[in-house]
């Protein structure tokens, strides 16, 4: 996987080579794998023919991106507008200083874009009365986190897979990043930007209660 490759192409939603394909073993995909409590996560190219595996086989350590400014960040998030709120993504990666626009790619590529260093966030926040489902996001999650990244719900809190098929309890969307320095950045303003909101809300639940009666009694 290059970093070229996850391109995203606004028109037609696909991801697109913005170089010609080179005849390397890469080409024809990859495996990424890990243990979690090891500090190891590994790639390696699909074995092709009759081949046998013997280790290493060409497999490489993953390593998260070292990048820690927002400015210099590249973000992905999910394709599909029918489960992911973009709009609101939006706004969270311009509060912190988030620049690139967003790699929107498909399925685990996401996690590895971070795990391999291409990428330094992955966002998502669903939109309301989806249910993330814990097989879009385990394996990604250990490999991310073998390679020295971080992923937490939008609260901090680690992501619970021991609840049946869905993620129960997330706080309402999933953060991803290459390290503690721009995951805590992100976590922050999704609180402040929530705790905004909240407010706005409260207010105009109390000035409706204020100017009920009145509207009311005019009637």
């Amino acid at each position: 996987m290059r970093k070229e490759l996850l391109n995203y192409n606004h028109q037609c939603n696909q991801i697109k080579p913005t170089s010609p394909p080179s005849s390397d073993i890469w080409q024809k995909g990859c495996v990424m794998y890990a243990r979690r409590g090891t500090g190891q996560a590994w790639m390696q190219p699909l074995i092709h023919g009759d081949t046998k595996f013997e280790w290493p086989n060409s497999a490489t350590l993953l390593q998260a991106s070292p990048v820690d400014d927002p400015s210099l960040a590249t973000f992905c998030e999910p394709v599909e507008k029918a489960n992911s709120n973009h709009l609101f993504t939006e706004g969270l990666v311009n509060s912190i200083g988030l620049k690139n626009r967003p790699m929107r790619v498909h399925s685990m590529v996401k996690y590895a874009a971070i795990a391999r260093g291409d990428a330094e966030v992955y966002i998502k926040f669903a939109r309301s009365g989806y249910k993330e489902k814990i097989w879009d996001h385990a394996a990604g999650v250990v490999i991310v986190e073998e390679a020295g990244g971080v992923v937490t719900d939008a609260g901090g809190r680690p992501l619970d897979f021991s609840r049946g098929l869905y993620l129960e309890g997330l706080d309402r969307g999933i953060v991803a990043c290459s390290g503690p320095i721009l995951h805590d950045k992100i976590i922050g303003a999704g609180k402040q930007i929530c705790e905004g909101h909240c407010h706005k809300l409260m207010t105009r639940e109390a000035s409706a209660e204020i100017y009920s009666p009145f509207l009311r009694s005019d009637h």
